[in-house]
């Protein structure tokens, strides 16, 4: 047998409900006009009506209805028009077992008076509200109730109640002996339970030290936690300071090596541009340029003649082969068409020679300054030599080397310009450069006399 007991039901009237089906109980249907009497009433015909012609007006008087057999009603509905929600229709019956008359009042709601009788009448009045200003009609009636005859299937279930008293009983009965058997477990498990408790109770004790060792333990766990946090963020902090510092030191390093590269491109440039300086002063270098600039302005400006010559030259000989077509005429000779040609012919000889001048003009230039470009720089080219080649070993400062290169160039630039700078011209800054380089040689010279000669007291 299980322990689990199912539900008991509330009451008796509920295990009847739940045996008895619910087709077996009559329902209540439409009461039609005919289970009513003196059906040629005017009011008697607003059973079921659908005609508007049947309706009626409302006024304050008594209509009665009437059954021909006696009738369980469970509803009465009165539908009508012109009514406001706060208007109220009369209704009166009496009842057939309890002989007592009574007489309810229904509020207008949803387009009718709605009345709940639930009693066995035989009949019922209603009385309208009369409206004075306005038109309101009673349009149609509903009854809803049992006829007699279905009240047998009534007392026939009423008549099981007793039968289903009896199963009713017999399944309390097994609910006691069940409920008999729980007590029995009931007081084992209360036992059981005791024992549990007392169980409980050592448990808990040991489990109140256990968390305090729990909670001792927690509160060292969150102290090394924290010394663990913050050598962690130390440990971070570190490793960003020295990330930062690598990051650093590689910039560093980086910008020292674009630092020395550009040093050393610097000092490269400088060397050329002292060179450039010492060896090509800035006059002989605008000339250069400027020379090439010309150049190139005089190529420029032979393409005009050029492009003239080639266009009178082309149109010369296209012309020309008119002759070889001309056709004899009596009226006209040769000799005529050739003088008629004549003017063309010196124009465009005078144009081709005017060009063809200017153009040999600027070639000729153009050849002039490219030479004189190269005299200027074979004349660099002979001075550097000389400066580098009479300087070696001589440990000359930056400006001896620059008086000696300046006077070795102004000696060949003289040279080279005699035609422009007079024979008498002398570069002498503070001395010759003869003088320059004999005292140069002789102090040279007398450093390694020295050098060679023993000390006086080597020998003492």
């Amino acid at each position: 047998m299980s322990d689990e007991l199912p539900p008991l039901p509330s009451s008796l009237n509920l295990i009847a409900i739940q045996e008895v089906e619910a087709d077996d109980l009559p329902a209540a249907r439409a009461i039609d006009i005919s289970f009513f009497s003196h059906r040629g009433r005017k009011s008697t015909q607003l059973l079921g009506n659908a005609d508007e012609g049947n309706f009626i007006k409302a006024r304050r008087e008594w209509m009665d209805f009437d059954f021909v057999d006696l009738i369980y009603v469970t509803e009465i509905l009165v539908h009508a028009i012109g009514y406001e929600n706060y208007h109220e229709l009369e209704l009166s019956f009496q009842d057939f077992i309890s002989k007592t008359t009574s007489n309810l009042h229904v509020k207008f709601e949803g387009g009718a008076f709605r009345f709940r009788i639930d009693r066995f009448i035989g009949g019922f009045g209603l009385r309208p509200n009369e409206r004075w200003f306005k038109d309101s009609k009673l349009t149609r009636i509903e009854v809803s109730g049992i006829e007699q005859k279905h009240f047998s299937e009534v007392i026939s279930v009423l008549q099981n109640i007793n039968g289903e008293k009896q199963k009713v009983e017999s399944f309390l009965n097994q609910y006691l002996q069940r409920a008999e058997i729980a007590e029995k477990r009931h007081q084992e498990l209360i036992d059981q339970l005791e024992e549990l408790e007392s169980d409980l109770v050592n448990k808990t004790s040991e489990g109140a030290k256990i968390k305090e060792d729990i909670l001792q333990h927690s509160r060292e766990l969150a102290t090394i936690q924290k010394e663990v946090a913050i050598t962690e963020a130390v440990r971070r902090n570190v490793d960003d300071q020295v990330q930062t510092a690598n990051n650093h030191f590689d910039s560093m390093t980086k910008k020292a090596e674009i630092l020395a590269k550009n040093i050393s491109d610097k000092e490269i440039q400088l060397r050329s541009l002292e060179n450039d300086i010492n060896l090509f002063p800035t006059e002989i270098a605008g000339y250069v340029t400027q020379g090439a600039k010309n150049v190139s302005l005089y190529a420029w400006l032979c393409l005009a003649p050029l492009a003239v010559i080639i266009v009178v030259t082309v149109r010369l000989f296209m012309n020309s082969e008119k002759i070889l077509s001309y056709s004899y005429d009596e009226r006209f000779t040769i000799i005529d068409f050739l003088i008629s040609r004549l003017p063309y012919v010196a124009v465009s000889t005078i144009v081709l020679a005017v060009c063809y001048t200017l153009l040999h003009r600027l070639i000729t230039e153009i050849i002039g300054i490219n030479r004189r470009r190269q005299d200027l720089f074979k004349v660099s080219i002979i001075a550097t030599d000389v400066s580098y080649a009479s300087q070696m070993g001589l440990n000359l400062s930056d400006e001896e080397q620059y008086n000696l290169r300046t006077q070795t160039k102004m000696d060949l630039l003289k040279e080279h310009l005699r035609r422009h700078i007079g024979e008498e011209y002398v570069y002498n800054p503070k001395s010759s450069v003869v003088h320059t380089l004999s005292t140069k040689i002789a102090s040279t010279i007398s450093d390694d006399t020295r050098e060679e000669s023993p000390h006086p007291q080597g020998h003492s």
